[in-house]
């Protein structure tokens, strides 16, 4: 009772939203969009796993770092240009647009989303093996006397399944983090 009231006080039909745009069932953006949704992750998913092996994994540390800071750069300066635009009253985008235009809009945004996933889990994911080596050279260096008691032991004689296992979950965090922006954003 208290929803309807509220609803019918403040034009519940006044939101906008891109979703809100693409209506009822008939409208073929609408009967398509779990397709499209499902086509676009598949991509992203054999996007980011080549970003993964084909780069990320054949780079050094220092080159995928260059990547994010050269994205961070980049990120930065589009949301200055983004504020800029909309403090002067530009707007690519109307309440009155069509159901095309906000779709084009939705997938830009979520492959935009789906790319900065992708950069940033493969800098953190090079930064996984990059640590693992600057610790154990710090102990071979600094703590050879210990070396011979566990943990220390236990990891440096699985240094590199640990780092896999450590780098599997990045991967898997990844993917479902691809998931949720091509299936559970709302816009």
């Amino acid at each position: 009772m208290v929803k309807k009231e509220h609803n019918e006080k403040h034009g519940a039909g006044d939101c906008f939203s891109i979703n809100a745009k693409i209506g009822n069932s008939n409208n073929p953006l609408k009967r398509n969009k779990m397709f499209l949704d499902t086509v676009m992750w598949l991509i992203s998913v054999a996007a980011f796993l080549a970003w993964i092996f084909g780069i990320t994994l054949k780079n050094t540390f220092a080159t995928n770092a260059k990547h994010f800071a050269l994205f961070l750069l980049v990120h930065l300066m589009l949301s200055g240009a983004a504020i800029m635009l909309k403090k002067h009253g530009v707007a690519g985008v109307s309440r009155d647009s069509g159901p095309w235009v906000l779709t084009g809009l939705r997938l830009f945004l979520k492959c935009y989303m789906a790319f900065a996933m992708i950069i940033t889990v493969s800098f953190f994911f090079a930064l996984i093996s990059e640590g693992a080596q600057q610790m154990t050279h710090f102990h071979k260096t600094y703590n050879a006397a210990n070396l011979h008691r566990n943990p220390l032991k236990f990891y440096l004689r699985r240094e590199a399944g640990i780092v896999w296992a450590y780098g599997l979950c990045f991967l898997a965090g990844g993917v479902y983090v691809l998931w949720a922006i091509w299936f559970r954003l709302a816009f």
